[in-house]
């Protein structure tokens, strides 16, 4: 983490900054944490640029003072600018309401749907069949504990490039509880519970597909590769005895 750079956004707005403005034809992702607007916690989001390995944080927003009727539209414009950009919505609590309001209410279409797969869990779909279609994602144990895990990974292969001091600032009070992540007591975790259902999001088939990088298998080939350089290289060895 101390070693993680952190540079100044090009632009800020009302807890909105950017780092990178859209690109044409790149494709973007949203990952959005709701909180009450009570200001004991953030509603916040950040905005990854999902065209290419590394990943890269290109935009976040992070407020506790924004009312849950007007968040919907932060969320909104943000994913129009960023080309349409997916987006993932936490729905424990009053997101829920947040994910419908920019659904049904502004017409979004780019909001990614889960279902529930018996064993498999939580599962990205595209709101096709027989099983009842959340417009967002659930925390559950599973969920936090994937994405974590996949977190972890993504950052210390340097597969996802953050940039922001407010994440960097998170990340060092993000610690294990039992079996699961969250804030140290009197420390915020609304940026890095977004960093997370992102993370999760790329382990799921239906993300492989959309960006057509499978990162457990790139992962792998890296890994893969520096055990091979480690080993030392097999030779033959002259014993003298010729065989004719």
């Amino acid at each position: 983490i101390q070693v993680i750079p952190h540079i100044d956004p090009m632009e800020r707005s009302g807890g909105f900054d950017v780092y990178e403005r859209p690109k044409k034809d790149h494709q973007y992702c949203i990952t959005v944490d709701v909180a009450r607007g009570a200001k004991s916690d953030y509603s916040a989001f950040v905005v990854i640029d999902i065209t290419t390995v590394p990943y890269n944080l290109v935009a976040k927003y992070r407020s506790n003072e924004i009312k849950p009727l007007i968040f919907p539209d932060v969320v909104y414009r943000a994913g129009k600018n960023y080309n349409d950009a997916y987006m993932l919505i936490e729905i424990n609590d009053i997101g829920g309401q947040i994910a419908d309001a920019i659904h049904h209410d502004l017409a979004y279409e780019n909001v990614i749907m889960t279902q529930m797969r018996g064993r498999l869990g939580q599962v990205v779909g595209g709101g096709f069949g027989d099983q009842q279609t959340d417009l967002g994602v659930r925390t559950t144990k599973q969920v936090k504990k994937v994405g974590c895990s996949n977190l972890k990974q993504l950052i210390e292969s340097d597969k996802l490039l953050l940039n922001d001091f407010d994440i960097i600032s998170e990340m060092s009070t993000f610690v294990q509880k039992g079996s699961s992540f969250e804030g140290e007591e009197g420390a915020f975790d609304d940026l890095m519970m977004c960093l997370v259902f992102f993370s999760w999001l790329t382990d799921q088939q239906y993300f492989k597909e959309l960006t057509d990088e499978d990162i457990r298998k790139r992962l792998y080939e890296t890994q893969r590769e520096n055990i091979e350089a480690d080993m030392a290289p097999f030779g033959f060895v002259d014993d003298g005895v010729h065989y004719g």
